[in-house]
């Protein structure tokens, strides 16, 4: 036993030590933080003023002059949607358009429209085309002549006279100032619409105002005191991320845990080291020193991520979802994992003459241990449904799914978590009793790769 701690404590350091190892700890929270830092300031650095020439061919041609209130930070519209915001920020929440409404820059051009006829109008399109060609605006927009109709088709099938055109060189302009111009033109229509009929907008404009609809979590009674906690807001959301988070953390560690393990053992045979190391050791407390190895380098880099996301959590009032009763459950299945997964990546490291043979021999392997990662979608739509039930059966899917179900309320029945711990530690079992049958012959193997007719005759015969 002292032996394999040797190993363990020679391989953990190693791999601890590296330089790979230390960038994939720092650079993981840097790209994940450092993205939405980038997003965040790219959104507060103007870039551009856009440039958007109108064609109002409505009534009145008063809806052009609606859409200069966007960008006018001196008009009175503004003015009170800013004031309005600040003072009720419910209103967003009910309109998220008047966000992108306040902080919009642009420059709005106001063209007078052709005459009506095909012709004109085709001229006049492809003239501010050429325009939009040509960099002196970023797109047009074109109001038909009769927006102030009420709608009574579908839209597929609405006449162009009664459609808002946007027309933009870049797709991604073109959306960003869709919905908000869709907002307040859908305003200000509605409003003239109320006016042809003899009723008065203002009074009937707030009786129209959305309902607030905010996900909550649950109610749920506590287990040790017995009291009734009310569902947080928000918590949906979260419990949607913290499946596909906890298994894709699970997945990383396993990879990042037992691949230098698997290639240090190719290494070790080409350079003849294994030979030697072999001279102390007999080949099951050097693959089981390994083994343990992987387990300790795996479970210091989950430590690392889990704690960084507890105070992500805790900062964000979501402490409680990562209890410690799932923190268990996760380092319960995840050392499963590793041994199984570990000791498959160790019997490959074995059978294979250098790094080319176990790309072909990884291939059924990582197929497997995907499984969890195709089956994401139902498992966070329906955790306890068929799919991710049976799924939690198949031994080699078991830790990461039963990790995903537990961390959504209200949890796994006890007969299925006893249940698959019990597949799970067979297989496990199994799986490092192969590996050691494959590991002790191949390790000493030289000249040419293992297939995997010889390593399964390797397991049964020795």
């Amino acid at each position: 036993m002292d032996k394999i701690f040797t190993i363990a404590a020679r391989e953990y350091k190693a791999a601890v030590r590296s330089k790979a190892f230390i960038l994939t700890m720092l650079m993981m929270p840097i790209f994940s933080f450092g993205s939405i830092l980038v997003q965040v300031v790219l959104e507060k650095v103007d870039v551009k003023e856009m440039k958007i020439a109108v064609v109002d061919r409505s009534e009145g041609g008063k809806l052009g002059e609606v859409l200069k209130q966007l960008v006018d930070e001196n008009s009175e519209f503004k003015k009170q949607l800013t004031e309005a915001t600040k003072k009720n920020p419910e209103i967003e929440k009910a309109a998220p358009q008047l966000k992108e409404l306040v902080s919009m820059k642009m420059a709005i051009e106001t063209i007078p429209p052709s005459k009506d006829d095909k012709e004109s109008i085709l001229q006049q399109r492809y003239e501010l085309s050429q325009r939009v060609e040509n960099g002196e605006l970023d797109g047009f927009v074109e109001i038909g002549k009769e927006v102030y109709k009420p709608i009574t088709k579908l839209a597929e099938e609405q006449p162009d006279d009664q459609i808002v055109k946007l027309r933009f060189k870049n797709a991604i302009e073109a959306a960003k100032f869709r919905f908000p111009a869709q907002f307040l033109l859908t305003e200000a229509v509605q409003v003239q619409r109320f006016n042809d009929k003899k009723l008065n907008a203002f009074e009937i404009k707030p009786l129209l105002a959305q309902v607030i609809v905010e996900p909550h979590s649950l109610v749920v009674k506590d287990k040790l005191t017995g009291e009734l906690k009310e569902g947080k807001k928000g918590a949906q959301f979260v419990n949607l991320f913290l499946p596909a988070a906890l298994i894709g953390l699970m997945f990383m560690v396993i990879m990042v845990g037992a691949t230098p393990a698997m290639q240090g053992i190719v290494e070790e045979k080409s350079q003849r080291i294994a030979e030697v190391i072999l001279g102390s050791v007999s080949p099951f407390q050097l693959m089981a020193g390994k083994l343990v190895g992987v387990i300790g380098v795996a479970l210091t880099m989950a430590s690392v991520y889990l704690l960084g996301g507890y105070f992500v959590a805790y900062r964000y009032g979501y402490a409680d979802l990562l209890s410690p009763v799932l923190l268990f459950w996760f380092g319960f299945f995840l050392i499963l994992a590793l041994l199984i997964y570990g000791s498959l990546f160790i019997a490959v490291g074995a059978a294979a003459v250098d790094i080319k043979d176990t790309q072909s021999l990884m291939m059924p392997i990582m197929l497997i241990a995907c499984i969890p990662l195709f089956a994401l979608s139902k498992i966070i739509s329906d955790p306890n449904g068929m799919i991710a039930t049976v799924a939690s059966f198949f031994p080699f899917g078991t830790p990461m799914i039963m990790v995903a179900r537990q961390s959504v309320p209200p949890g796994v029945p006890l007969w299925q978590l006893l249940t698959s711990i019990v597949l799970v530690l067979m297989t496990t079992l199994l799986c490092v009793w192969a590996a050691g049958r494959i590991f002790r012959v191949g390790i000493l193997m030289h000249g040419k790769g293992a297939k995997f007719g010889e390593m399964v005759k390797w397991i049964f015969r020795g």
